[in-house]
């Protein structure tokens, strides 16, 4: 989406400037005696307990994979915290803020019509300061809502970070390969470290404002969260840092640098109910 998308970020940022096993069962009551040292030495009497013996059992990711290769619909919440230096430069003065952007999306997702509809909420904090965007995708076709109304984007690259990025996706493609860490309890999460090229589209989608943008990523992780062998959510984080080099007859030259980091939390709230999605009227 990156000529599309979603420079709103880069213009928020900039504008802020200017979550016991118990048991056992006693067979005999314990007796003591003296011993010669003049301390008491414990004993039972009775049969001994026996040894118990657990075996975990491993996750099984062709499992898990068959069973998110079965979703061909769903909605989802997630939740993104955005932490950025800014730094901007030019004019022979050189300005530094902490911006912090909170971005809410609610979406649905249908990859059998290649249909969606999300539905964004970004907040600049602590001020509170946000904004409302939506997109609608029909047949690949993505439709984005801005001051002016809606506008068409035909170009299906509008709509490739849905398909690409979305949390069912990331798990189709990554159970593929060997998790790089395992957490267990009542959720279990599987662990991947993703490398920096595989997570520059989706940050190039939000930072990169203009051609003269580069865009760097570093540190990925994701985490799919599972509840038996159903995912439930997820986990997608990176660094990133951006620099912007702006030429404007008006504002003159400037360099805009931003460091930070993105977290984003997905939960899946209904899986298969299919939901019309149309056009914008």
């Amino acid at each position: 989406m990156k000529g599309y998308a979603l420079p709103l970020l880069v213009i928020l940022l900039v504008g802020a400037i200017a979550g016991c096993m118990g048991g056992g069962e006693t067979t005999a009551k314990p007796t003591a005696s003296i011993v010669p040292n003049g301390t008491e030495k414990m004993e039972t009497t009775g049969s001994p307990r026996p040894a118990v013996t657990t075996t975990r059992k491993e996750p099984d990711p062709g499992e898990l994979l068959e069973g998110v290769r079965s979703i061909r619909r769903f909605t989802y919440n997630s939740n993104t915290s955005l932490v950025m230096t800014v730094t901007v430069e030019g004019n022979e003065s050189s300005e530094t803020d902490n911006v912090t952007l909170r971005i809410i999306e609610r979406g649905y997702v249908d990859y059998d019509s290649w249909s969606a509809w999300i539905n964004t909420t970004t907040i600049s904090l602590p001020d509170g300061t946000g904004t409302e965007t939506s997109r609608i995708i029909v047949n690949n076709v993505t439709y984005l809502r801005t001051a002016v109304g809606w506008v068409r984007i035909d170009d299906p690259a509008a709509s490739e970070m849905v398909w690409r990025y979305s949390i069912v996706s990331l798990a189709r493609r990554y159970l593929a390969e060997k998790p790089d860490s395992i957490e267990e309890g009542k959720i279990l999460r599987l662990i991947y470290r993703i490398p920096d090229y595989e997570l520059e589209p989706l940050a190039e989608a939000y930072f990169s404002a203009s051609a003269q943008t580069s865009v760097y990523v570093s540190g990925g992780r994701l985490e799919l969260h599972f509840r038996g062998n159903r995912l439930v959510g997820g986990r997608l984080g990176f660094d990133v840092s951006s620099v912007t080099e702006v030429s404007d007859p008006i504002l003159g030259e400037m360099r805009i640098t931003q460091e930070g980091s993105w977290d984003e939390t997905f939960e899946i709230t209904s899986v298969n109910r299919r939901i019309e999605v149309r056009p914008p009227t």
